[in-house]
């Protein structure tokens, strides 16, 4: 009999140079508030330490399942604190509701904010 478990989380890629600080999100499966809990935390510091630098965000959705409902409000809280602290932000995913929610998102933002299908491209983009 084969076991089904169901992945979820956040992966995180943190790269800083001198005057750089790159940030990764690969979101996974349906995210929980545990999830959001261990990530914030290092998100907070990596940009609190890089005041100044050049910040730029990439995630990853396409393996995005949703989130649970405190975990959604916990996405919200996340978004609303850090939407000026990224000069640039590209999202990679395959749904409709992502690209259309990333062009409203832009609208709140300081920094650009572009909607990817392809990694290569998104990466493009970022770092140009």
């Amino acid at each position: 009999m084969a076991v089904k478990i169901k992945e979820h989380g956040i992966g995180i890629a943190i790269k800083k140079g001198k005057s750089k600080l790159f940030v990764e999100l690969t979101m996974i499966g349906k995210l929980t508030h545990d999830d959001y809990q261990v990530f914030v935390p290092m998100i907070d510091k990596a940009l609190k330490e890089a005041k100044g630098l050049d910040t730029k965000l990439l995630i990853d959705m396409r393996n995005f399942k949703g989130w649970e409902i405190r975990a959604s409000w916990d996405d919200l809280k996340f978004g609303v604190k850090h939407r000026n602290d990224f000069r640039k932000m590209a999202i990679i995913g395959d749904k409709k509701w992502e690209e259309i929610s990333i062009e409203m998102m832009d609208h709140l933002s300081k920094g650009k904010m572009k909607f990817f299908k392809e990694r290569d491209k998104a990466l493009e983009w970022l770092l140009d």
